[in-house]
């Protein structure tokens, strides 16, 4: 008896750590930490960073953690420094010669989000408070997403100009510390007659690449940003109206966008190339574009349809969508790729659950 009560604990231990369904292509995996919430993979040199936070009394507290394989987990130490900084969620982040890292915390009298700066490595990440109206005060809309490229650090937002037209902006650091606000940028900021957004960055095989939408005349036309050294940028106009391009995923050779139509109908657009027709994809009443990732072999793209987050394979051709159903509905996810295949984490208010699925 003794014995068979020892098997019995071993057995339930380790069906704690995963759990795999019978005849579901998904594995749930332990997370990094109980009741971590995994807001944004990264990857690394090494393998994948991950990002969030944790319980701390009634609150949250900043939380970072590296693996290679979502089953092993190695915690990162964070160094908050402000109080908005001990109560962030890590939302973002870009990896270049070191790690850049964009936290938010909500606060102040009218609750507006209060972004931190961070920086560091899988070693630890250290903030590093900026002046209140370097991201905040009355001219700021938002700081929403980070991108690195060798020495130079990324964010990008949209900011109320010297001329009280709201456009996109950008903000760049070459130590992770100090930081410049560039709202005045012929190619980014907003002519008269128009204004600009930014919804999303990351790096490819030419450098930085933001998308974003420009509204001139009460219509939305998507937009693309390229720049080899975020010093000087080229605008490039997507076709499409009554469009904004939202996402979008880079491999070795080139990139993809992809956004939504406005108006009635939405459905999910994907843009092959900048001077490529858009190819729809899903419609919902809603639609939301979260992520875009690119494969050795397909494009994978994570969008919320009436309010619930789901998985599509894609040709690099922007044709041949497959839906991949998800394990659990949910209405936020975050997807990275490891050697075992596609890690996905699908996250509430109080926690995440980790997921692995062989790579599409």
């Amino acid at each position: 008896m003794r014995w068979s009560l020892v098997l019995v604990a071993v057995l339930a231990l380790a069906t704690a750590c995963t759990t795999h369904t019978p005849d579901s292509p998904w594995r749930e995996l332990s997370p990094p930490q109980r009741d971590a919430r995994i807001l944004e993979f990264a990857p690394t040199a090494d393998g994948i960073l991950a990002l969030g936070s944790i319980p701390a009394g009634e609150s949250r507290t900043p939380a970072a953690w590296t693996t290679t394989d979502g089953t092993h987990w190695n915690s990162v130490p964070v160094h908050p420094e402000s109080p908005y900084a001990q109560q962030a969620e890590l939302i973002s982040a870009g990896v270049g010669d070191r790690t850049v890292v964009l936290g938010q915390a909500f606060g102040g009298a009218h609750s507006n989000p209060r972004m931190t700066i961070w920086s560091g490595d899988a070693h630890g990440l250290k903030e590093y408070p900026q002046a209140m109206e370097m991201f905040g005060g009355p001219h700021a809309i938002a700081v929403t997403t980070a991108a690195a490229l060798r020495g130079t650090d990324l964010l990008i937002g949209d900011w109320d100009g010297p001329e009280g037209r709201y456009g996109a902006a950008y903000w760049t650091s070459p130590n992770g510390g100090d930081w410049q606000r560039h709202a005045e940028d012929p190619a980014l900021a907003s002519a008269p007659g128009e204004q600009t957004g930014a919804a999303g960055v990351t790096t490819g095989p030419d450098g930085f690449v933001i998308v974003g939408e420009t509204l001139r005349d009460n219509v939305l036309r998507p937009l693309e940003w390229t720049s080899p050294d975020a010093v000087t940028w080229q605008r490039h106009p997507l076709p499409g109206t009554n469009a904004v391009a939202a996402r979008v995923a880079c491999g070795t050779a080139s990139c993809t966008v992809f956004g939504q139509t406005l108006g009635a109908n939405p459905h999910v657009l994907c843009w092959p190339t900048t001077d490529s027709d858009p190819l729809p994809g899903p419609s919902a009443p809603t639609v939301d574009t979260l992520q875009a990732l690119a494969t050795p072999t397909r494009l994978l793209t994570l969008t919320t349809l009436d309010h619930t987050v789901a998985l599509h394979s894609v040709a690099s051709n922007c044709a041949d969508w497959q839906q991949i159903p998800l394990p659990v509905t949910t209405a936020t996810a975050r997807m990275t790729t490891l050697r075992a295949g596609l890690l996905l984490a699908t996250t509430d208010d109080t926690h995440t659950r980790l997921w692995l699925h062989a790579l599409p």
